[in-house]
């Protein structure tokens, strides 16, 4: 879907490991956001569904390392391409393999195949590693440092 003056409607999602704990899911149109709390599965696709963006950006891991057909199977295969990347710039992440992403992983994968199946456009996110890039602070660390340093950044706005 398009608004405005052709800028596309985006969607982020901050995906939680199980259905049981909140999800925030924000829609950005143009430069109006709004933001909610959603739980089951089935919530996020209708959510999409109901705003029908353009693309959608999802904090989960979405797929297997190359090698591995399953989170079960133990060939000692656990990072991915995109992993090892990260590696290299010294940005940390937990691997997909890792206790508590596994179910993180799997409900981000099916997440993400439900929604391809309905021509929506999905990609990987990781924040953290963004923020590790930019070298901008943590907001549980100060959010005061952490608005000074996206300002240098020529982030501009209301909740800068």
């Amino acid at each position: 879907m398009h608004c405005g003056e052709g800028v596309s409607v985006i969607v982020g999602i901050d995906l939680a490991g199980v259905e049981a704990r909140p999800t925030e899911f924000c829609v950005l149109d143009g430069m109006d956001t709004s933001t909610f709390l959603l739980y089951a599965d089935e919530e996020i696709v209708e959510k999409t569904v109901s705003v029908n963006p353009g693309v959608v950006a999802m904090d989960a891991p979405l797929a297997l390392p190359k090698g591995r057909t399953s989170l079960e199977e133990r060939n000692g295969v656990h990072l991915r391409q995109c992993d090892k990347e990260l590696r290299k710039m010294g940005i940390k992440f937990f691997p997909v393999t890792l206790g508590q992403m596994r179910k993180l992983t799997e409900r981000g994968i099916r997440l993400r195949k439900n929604l391809r199946e309905r021509e929506f456009e999905v990609i990987e996110t990781y924040p953290r590693g963004a923020q590790d890039l930019l070298r901008t602070p943590r907001k549980q660390h100060s959010l005061t440092e952490l608005r000074k340093a996206l300002r240098n950044l020529g982030v501009e706005g209301w909740m800068i």
